[in-house]
């Protein structure tokens, strides 16, 4: 063999490797603990959900409007991209029709996200007791308690959204490269289709990577390659907002210029992501925040510090709810856990503010936000620690959070629809209908009503707009409103039926029942000026 062969170097083997200044425990490790505290946060949801079905908790309004959209599968709707009726379809189908049934992959996304926050923690370099820190405060705070116990597309958007920077924070300090650029492009157009405002997220992103030294990575085939995937994913519900004239805009920009929503000052919405967020964890995750924009080990990092200073003006800027934010926050807990785990070399001051966030669980956020109390016990308790007033993001007064208020009434409200629809005559009832003024009525009664033999319900609110009238002229229609006047320009008879009440809803849920007569102009010409999108 020629002797330059035998002194040539041998082929270099790229390997990444993390750098001297992040010393992590073993991957296997982490996973063990993040699934540990995946699977407790699981329970804990599903626990809860079956103690609050033997208290009276039932269906949770937006829960029946996504199985109905479950029903009418399509790549979009006018409030919400398509993942989250698939995940409702997908629930239906697989464990079937019941509170606690339907949540089961929300109480899953509950779970991902905690142990997620965790192997964010282990990326940043925290140890074991610094993951804990940051998995319990995760199972502590108030707003993913509430977020996570039931099916709504709020549910899995931190999840998607925190796996997408878990990928970049590996593409950042190179310790990833292709397979990561595609998971964080599986991610992020999944996070699309389950709620726009990822879009938002990852121009806040863009802007953090663009304004720190990280910004190389934007200019590399995996980027290219990440970003092409997720394209390609968001791309279906782009083209069904384009074949329908991009309703979602239409919805939002209605919302915007209405009353509906609490808008916030600035300094009124920054309190409110104190609070949402638990006040003992004011420190943590302003640590983490702290930590990321100036620490010299969390340097490859510091864009994720802008990405979450860019949101958060984004949002107070377009007045946007308070709890809109809180998707970027695990990041925050899981830095802040490990700038702590730097501070000291100690354990304990750690696990005692784990023990902490444990406590305040059992005996503060749970019983608040999850189906712990009885109704009827509820404001007694929880009056030690908040007013339900101070939960409230839209104008819609309730005796308890609208999270749980609206989650009573809705069997007794559909009952009332049967003993009406049955009591009239057979002849009348074959060309009867059904029409409500909001989603949350009609889906009640199309999720509940078969049981009672009703026929389907329609309304002009949300999509239900888009399925139309089911071939009703208008003849012969049950509803519930608040006055016989409301009626009188478009039907010729009114008959009030009686009232609807029942413990603990929603205050404008209060209402009567009407059997409208004899539509002066039917359904089917008057169907576009229904349209009701707020």
């Amino acid at each position: 063999m020629p002797e330059s062969l035998l002194l040539a170097s041998p082929p270099r083997i790229r390997q990444h490797t993390p750098p001297t200044d992040t010393v992590r425990t073993p991957l296997r490790a982490a996973l063990l603990l993040a699934g540990i505290f995946a699977a407790a946060t699981f329970l804990v949801h599903l626990l809860t959900s079956l103690w609050g079905l033997h208290l009276g908790y039932g269906y949770f309004r937006d829960e029946m409007y996504v199985l109905d959209c479950g029903r009418h599968l399509a790549w979009g709707y006018v409030d919400q991209p398509p993942l989250v009726a698939l995940q409702a379809r997908l629930a239906e189908v697989l464990f079937g029709l019941s509170p606690t049934r339907v949540r089961i992959f929300s109480f899953a996304a509950g779970g991902i996200l905690v142990g997620l926050t965790g192997l964010i923690t282990w990326q940043l370099g925290g140890r074991r007791c610094a993951q804990v820190l940051a998995m319990s405060a995760m199972m502590a705070v108030p707003v993913f308690l509430g977020t996570t116990n039931y099916l709504s597309m709020n549910s899995f958007e931190p999840c998607f959204w925190m796996g997408a920077l878990f990928m970049m924070l590996r593409i950042a300090e190179g310790s990833g490269c292709m397979p990561e650029w595609l998971a964080f492009g599986l991610l992020a157009g999944l996070g699309i289709e389950n709620k726009h405002s990822t879009v938002f997220f990852l121009i806040a992103l863009a802007a953090g990577l663009l304004l720190s030294p990280q910004r190389r990575i934007l200019f590399t085939k995996g980027c290219a390659a990440g970003v092409a995937l997720l394209i390609l994913l968001a791309l279906p519900n782009f083209l069904w907002q384009w074949t329908h004239h991009f309703p979602t805009y239409l919805f939002l920009s209605t919302v915007a210029h209405s009353d509906k929503n609490i808008k916030l000052p600035p300094l009124a919405f920054l309190v409110e992501q104190i609070r949402i967020l638990l006040i003992s964890a004011a420190p943590l995750w302003m640590g983490g925040l702290a930590w990321l924009a100036f620490a010299r080990a969390a340097r490859r990092w510091r864009f994720v510090a802008i990405t979450y200073l860019v949101f958060l003006a984004m949002m107070m800027a377009m007045h946007a709810k308070d709890y809109y934010v809180a998707p970027i926050y695990p990041v925050l807990f899981a830095a802040g856990a490990a700038g702590f785990g730097r501070l000291t070399r100690r354990n304990w001051p750690l696990i005692a503010y784990a023990v902490n966030f444990i406590l305040v669980l059992c005996f503060v956020t749970g019983p608040i936000c999850l189906t712990l109390l009885p109704p009827e016990r509820y404001s007694a308790y929880t009056g030690l620690f908040f007013s339900p007033d101070k939960a409230r993001s839209e104008k819609f007064t309730s005796p308890l959070p609208e999270i749980l208020s609206d989650r009573f009434g809705w069997p007794q409200m559909v009952q009332g629809f049967a003993a009406r629809y049955n009591a009239l005559p057979a002849e009348e009832r074959a060309q009867t209908g059904i029409f409500c003024g909001n989603y949350g009525e009609a889906s009640a009664v199309n999720i509940l009503g078969p049981a009672y033999g009703l026929p389907t319900a329609i309304s002009g609110h949300q999509n239900y707009f888009y399925w139309g009238w089911h071939g009703y002229t208008g003849e012969s229609v049950l509803t519930l409103g608040k006055d016989a006047g409301d009626y009188t320009d478009k039907f010729t008879e009114v008959v009030d039926l009686g009232a609807f009440n029942a413990p603990w809803i929603m205050d404008h849920e209060h209402l009567h029942y009407f059997w409208l007569r004899h539509r002066k102009v039917p359904y089917a010409s008057a169907w576009n000026g229904l349209k009701y999108w707020y």
